[in-house]
């Protein structure tokens, strides 16, 4: 049998050299460990989720480029003299698409709250995989939401801007009209204030009060517009509350996870080492053919 006394020695010595080094932080990120493979559980449903969660972002980026060329139309309907018809149907049009694109995204998302709930269900709401699909699912809402106000922003700047326009008109009548008494105009359908003064062969006046019409008649599709939209905003907004609790917590997590994440980073890389150089396992490995003898 051979003395291997020494060589357990020099195990144990080299053992201790490399947790000393660990320790004072040598080497611990230029050190090469063993790569291992590590699968989650429901890992499929994760992959999948996340190929739609990036399909559901571009298309709520693209949402958001329509609605910004949809505010360049509406600046475009303050400024210009000309071509108003024009400019009208193509912010219809573009009016018509973020309403197609939006209940469209609406659809997905509640069918990604739903995936949510049910993993909730069998999984528990502390399982990993629940709160990760979570994250997304409180990303996409949170910025599905922008996106839907910056177009009632737009939609609210284009009835601003046809109001303007409206008092530019009354200007031109010689007539001074405040800003709410527009607002009771539009509500009220009266324009007689305009008309009862307009003198038969005023032909600026009557263009003023031609454009002030036209102008009421835009304000009328725009409410609807906004109205045919109400209900997918109404929905929006109870998700986005249901939401309030679990973006809450999931702050708190991600605020306490990264208190930890250098600690277990560390102890992570030495718990591969002294896996490696356990001189306790090495002792048994040299051991057991002497016992066997």
């Amino acid at each position: 049998m051979r003395d291997r006394l020494a060589e357990l020695g020099g195990v144990a010595t080299k053992a201790q050299r490399e947790e000393e080094q660990v320790d004072s932080g040598e080497d611990v990120d230029s050190g090469e460990f063993e790569q291992h493979a590590v699968v989650f559980e429901g890992e499929d449903i994760m992959e999948d989720t996340f190929r739609e969660a990036q399909s559901i972002q571009k298309e709520i980026a693209l949402l958001r480029m329509e609605v910004k060329r949809l505010g360049k139309q509406n600046t475009r309907f303050l400024t210009s003299v000309r071509r108003i018809s024009s400019i009208k149907r193509d912010s219809n049009t573009i009016a018509r698409s973020i309403k197609t694109k939006g209940e469209n995204l609406y659809a997905r998302i509640k069918k990604l709250d739903a995936l949510c709930k049910e993993l909730e269900e069998k999984h528990g709401a502390h399982s990993a995989l629940v709160r990760m699909i979570h994250g997304q699912f409180v990303s996409i809402t949170g910025s599905f939401h922008e996106a839907m106000n910056e177009y009632n922003n737009a939609e609210m700047a284009q009835r601003d801007n046809c109001k303007t326009r409206i008092q530019r008109q009354a200007e031109i009548m010689g007539k001074e009209v405040s800003g709410d008494q527009v607002e009771e105009m539009i509500e009220t359908g009266k324009w007689n204030v305009f008309s009862d003064d307009l003198l038969t062969d005023g032909r600026t006046a009557r263009s003023a009060l031609t454009e002030i019409e036209n102008r009421h008649k835009e304000l009328l599709e725009l409410e609807s517009r906004i109205r045919d939209i109400h209900d997918l905003f109404f929905q929006l907004a109870l998700l986005v509350e249901e939401q309030g609790p679990m973006v809450d917590n999931i702050e708190a997590n991600v605020y306490a996870t990264q208190d930890f994440v250098a600690k277990a980073t560390t102890q992570i890389k030495k718990a591969v080492k002294y896996k490696k150089q356990n001189p306790c396992r090495q002792l048994f490995c040299c051991c057991f053919p002497c016992c066997n003898k």
